[in-house]
């Protein structure tokens, strides 16, 4: 069976959000599926260890400082970062390194940041197969998000350079794999990876834990409400509360809104005022296990300001049998595909879905058949064959 190595910013137990979460679980699979893995991850010292049953190699990152650790630093120092991390020559000799001794037959790099897009080239001159994962836009972007104030329309002058020899290095690549088809077709349209052939694969997100509840509807008189993720203005929750203020009294007056997740003190008071301002029953629960939260809920909502290149706590919520509405930005319509009565642009737009799910006139499809873990799988080992 062909061996691969898999390159990433961090590896469990070092997990910052979804794309440490899902590379742990794509390595595993890859070894159920019969596939010799290795992992290279950056970290603040050097490491050999198996992890659940994963070989993992830890370098030491070679940058001003690593990227997954930390947060706080000041605009000169991420700078310095980003100018070096887009073609980091100080850590190439370690990549060689780790390539040479795991020999692998495929590079897999899930999550490039900390890496360096270098590692494209290294391994390419040694004629390893590369395949890159695109999860967020941090080739595009220092930011990795594509948004100021709005999406960014295009890339600004300060993009185009730091990211410009990332964009060379994208050319060293065979296979670019999109968490979406918004994501990847972001990237290509920017002159991204132009000898790749391209693949959209989702994220498994429907493991064992995610098992479908029996669920019998909402109670007349009260509708319960959520949200789930990081509390920031990015994602989009004060488009909740406007559009309870806007509709219809004996509708709001019904419904309760259930917010479950982390964010600066600040922002949420702002938004615990927002809610109170337009009368709006709300109750902010902090970090609370998600499939107990689901089990809760009616109706999740995910209103989103910017391009989700993905959107996971959709998947999560369809796979515990939630009705989930979504906003129209980047990857989401695509896993709503088969429920376009759950999809919005904008406050007028989520008063009347909300209207008619209270009232009962829409309901959720769950057809989950494209995200089942199997399916998945196939296409991954189509691909790695």
């Amino acid at each position: 069976m062909k061996k691969i190595l898999i390159a990433c910013r961090a590896y469990f137990p070092d997990i910052a959000g979804g794309g440490e979460i899902s590379t742990k679980t794509l390595s595993e699979t890859l070894v159920e599926l019969g596939f010799d893995v290795t992992i290279l991850a950056i970290s603040d010292g050097k490491k050999n260890e198996e992890v659940d049953g994963v070989v993992v190699h830890r370098i030491k990152h070679k940058n001003v400082y690593w990227s997954f650790k930390n947060k706080e630093v000041s605009a000169v120092k991420k700078i310095a970062w980003h100018l070096v991390d887009s073609n980091n020559i100080f850590i190439e000799g370690e990549l060689k390194r780790v390539l040479s001794e795991v020999n692998p037959d495929i590079l897999i790099t899930s999550t490039i940041e900390d890496v360096s897009s270098i590692i494209w080239k290294v391994s390419k001159k040694m004629n390893i197969r590369n395949i890159h994962i695109l999860r967020s836009y941090s080739l595009l972007c220092p930011n990795a998000n594509m948004f100021k104030e709005d999406n960014c329309k295009t890339r600004c002058a300060l993009c185009k350079t730091v990211t410009l020899p990332k964009r060379i290095n994208s050319s060293y690549v065979d296979d670019v794999v999109g968490i979406s088809h918004f994501v990847a077709d972001e990237h290509l349209r920017y002159g991204y990876f132009p000898n790749a052939k391209k693949h959209v694969i989702y994220n498994i997100c429907l493991g064992p834990v995610l098992e479908e509840r029996i669920y019998n509807g909402f109670k007349k008189d009260s509708v319960r409400i959520g949200y789930l993720g990081r509390i920031h203005k990015t994602k989009g929750i004060d488009i909740i509360f406007s559009a309870l203020g806007k509709i219809e009294p004996k509708i709001r007056d019904k419904v309760e809104v259930e917010i479950a997740g982390s964010g600066e003190r600040k922002y949420i008071e702002e938004l615990k005022i927002i809610a109170s301002t337009f009368g709006v029953k709300c109750t902010f629960l902090g970090n609370t296990n998600a499939n107990d939260f689901l089990d809760r809920l009616d109706m999740l909502i995910v209103p989103s300001k910017w391009n989700e290149p993905f959107g996971r706590v959709l998947i999560e919520s369809m796979g515990r049998n939630v009705p989930v509405a979504g906003k129209k930005v980047g990857g989401i319509p695509e896993l709503l595909v088969d429920n376009t009565d759950f999809l919005f642009d904008d406050e007028i737009e989520l008063v009347d879905l909300i209207s008619k799910f209270v009232k009962g006139e829409i309901e959720f499809n769950f057809n989950l058949d494209e995200f089942k873990t199997e399916s998945i799988i196939s296409q991954w080992s189509d691909l790695l064959m």
